[in-house]
């Protein structure tokens, strides 16, 4: 019928936001702080307003049932009588699993089953309303809904563990996939969410292998709850496939239309000012993979990796400006000319995910270089062992100094990523401090690799085996634990698998030749010692004759000759004559050797003066003598 069909095409464009709904409800009906009670009266409240305002009350008098069909549906407010009445019956199970848990009693354990079924009826119920006349986000999130509700019965029942895990695994996954698209809030909801159903998925794995059973795989798990839908287990994982390659569809439509996001390890941040440059170039990044970008048909060799190397130079740029752009609106917010602490907040988390961002995009660029400095360097060694020379510039190798600046300077940028991980907070928080723990390790690893070249090169064979050793059996073991322990998502980082099982493979070699060279060293200085203690005796005299004692303390030779005196070498004589300096004549120390003429016959002044002295005199004075010099006297 027409009827029928008009309200169906009308409702697939109703869109209904469940999880923002529910949470809100939850939070300002008791259930913050655990009151299911509250929150359940509440919903017998909400589902009479709604009865009366959608005109769909079950009679007057006798109680009628009225039962609620697709055709009917016109607005989101008819949805809500499914959401609703789970939402009240899962309340009022919760409710009497609580009351139980002080006196344990049957009856009120299978009343709260009940309770929960009846839920999981409704959300079934509202999961098939959705899939007909919503979007496809509403649709998806309302599936999510009624997976994680019938997955909360079967643990309840405690009797099919499998399917109760299918399901829980179903809900986290839709709901993982939900949170990589949409705003701000409905990310962190569907975060929270998946973090909630965690427990719940070991807690069903424990009990399956306790049971003796084997935990099954996410994908098998997913196509066993497939039922009629699909062709078997493919139809089923194929079903599931589509509506997510649709979900990711119309994000993007949205996306194009108006961009408002920025996404970052799949979590989507509200943006506030222009990020185009930098996703365009992220993009450009990502299409030209690890082949290098393409260029000019006319470039020289090697010219797609320096283009690649100035692509990842106009990322960061642009990554630096926005995250600047950003800091200059947020403290703007903060003075008071902004949207409140909401933005705030918003601006801080987009801050976080841009420094992330540009910390990654770094750690990129650095990898590309110390890829190209190590290619070289290799080559050099390469030319070494054949006794050849670099023809020109592009063969010059490089050296370890400079490759080892590069792994301290990577290594620097993973504690950066590791502090931001540590601001972040959270499962996401931790994930990343993973992250950048493993890539810091693997970066540690040649480094010292590194190092021990820098050892080598300077002689220092002991040293450089020392160091080698530790790089294959310490650092890159302990690198390769760390990238294995992460998830499968984190490609970037679990690629430099390969790279440190190369690493460990050229450390072993390069400490045998370090052990190597440093025996042959110790061995040529032993046979110089021993040469030199052979030498050493009365009977035996070291050839040359022209080395005598004074001039050999250091060497391991006799100097006494033999028993009878003849050869010895104690000291030359007659001495060699040696010239020696003549005495200087015009400086300081012969001007005091010097003895002048007096000059007391030229000073007449003083001659006056004493014969005045002594005209001076009185008589008595002179009779005794007093005031004549001894000249006069004379």
């Amino acid at each position: 019928m027409e009827v029928d069909n008009a309200p169906a095409a009308l409702g697939s464009q109703i869109s209904l936001n469940i999880l923002q709904t529910i949470r809100t409800a939850q939070t300002q009906n008791g259930l913050k702080h655990g009151d299911y009670g509250r929150y359940r009266i509440y919903c017998a409240r909400r589902l009479r307003s709604l009865y009366k305002a959608l005109k769909f009350q079950h009679g007057k008098g006798r109680y009628q049932k009225r039962k609620l069909e697709i055709g009917m549906i016109t607005e989101a407010r008819w949805l809500l009588i499914p959401l609703v009445s789970a939402e009240r019956a899962w309340a009022q199970g919760m409710e009497i699993k609580k009351d139980n848990e002080d006196r344990p009693l049957q009856h009120r354990r299978h009343h709260s089953i009940r309770r929960l079924t009846k839920a999981s009826a409704w959300a079934a119920e509202l999961a098939r309303f959705a899939a007909e006349v919503c979007d496809t986000r509403s649709a998806l999130e309302a599936e999510a809904y009624s997976a994680w509700m019938a997955g909360n019965v079967l643990l309840e029942k405690e009797v099919d563990w499998g399917r109760a895990l299918a399901h829980f695994a179903r809900a986290k996954k839709l709901f993982g996939e939900l949170a990589k698209v949409g705003d701000l809030d409905s990310q962190g909801l569907c975060g929270a969410m998946v973090e909630e159903i965690e427990p719940s998925i070991r807690f069903c794995d424990y009990q399956i292998k306790r049971g003796g059973g084997a935990a099954s795989d996410a994908a098998d798990l997913l196509a066993g709850l497939g039922g009629g839908e699909g062709d078997g287990e493919g139809g089923a994982r194929g079903l599931l496939q589509s509506k997510l390659a649709a979900l990711q569809a119309e994000a993007q439509v949205q996306q194009s239309a108006a961009t408002s996001s920025f996404e970052w390890r799949g979590q989507s941040h509200p943006v506030r000012v222009a990020l185009h440059s930098a996703r365009e170039l992220a993009v450009a990044l990502e299409a030209s993979g690890g082949e290098g970008m393409e260029v000019d048909g006319g470039a020289e060799e090697g010219g797609g990796a320096d283009a690649r190397l100035a692509a990842f130079d106009r990322a960061i740029n642009a990554l630096a400006e926005a995250r600047a752009a950003v800091r200059a609106l947020a403290k703007a917010n903060a003075a008071g000319d902004g949207g409140g602490e909401s933005a705030l907040e918003e601006l801080a988390a987009l801050e976080k995910a841009i420094s992330g961002a540009l910390l990654e995009r770094t750690l990129q660029r650095g990898e590309e270089q110390v890829e190209r400095a190590e290619a070289r360097f290799e080559a050099a060694n390469a030319r070494a062992a054949a006794g050849k020379r670099g023809a020109g510039r592009q063969e010059r190798g490089a050296k370890p100094e400079d490759l080892l600046r590069m792994h301290e300077t990577l290594m620097h940028h993973c504690e950066e990523l590791g502090e931001l991980a540590s601001s972040m907070g959270g499962r996401q928080g931790e994930a990343l401090s993973d992250v950048a723990a493993a890539r810091g390790a693997a970066y540690a690893a040649g480094r010292c690799y590194y190092v021990a070249h820098t050892y080598l090169a300077g002689d220092k064979r002991p040293e450089a085996a020392a160091l080698f050793g530790r790089c294959a059996e310490g650092r890159v073991e302990e690198a390769r634990e760390k990238l294995e322990d992460l998830p499968k998502l984190e490609a970037a980082a679990r690629s430099a698998l390969p790279r440190l099982s190369a690493l460990a493979a050229k450390a072993n070699a390069w400490r045998l030749v370090a052990a190597a060279e440093a025996a042959a060293e110790a061995a040529a200085a032993g046979e110089d010692a021993r040469r030199g203690i052979a030498g050493i005796g009365l009977d035996t005299q070291a050839g040359g004759g022209t080395r005598y004692l004074s001039e050999g303390l250091d060497t391991w030779e006799a100097y006494g000759g033999t028993g009878s005196g003849k050869g010895a070498r104690l000291c030359a004589v007659p001495f060699p004559l040696q010239a020696a300096p003549g005495r200087p004549i015009m400086l300081d120390t012969a001007a005091s050797g010097v003895e002048y003429p007096s000059l007391a016959h030229r000073l007449r002044a003083k001659k006056a003066a004493a014969a005045a002295a002594s005209q001076g005199t009185s008589t008595f004075a002179r009779i005794f003598g007093w005031g004549t010099s001894s000249g006069g006297a004379k």
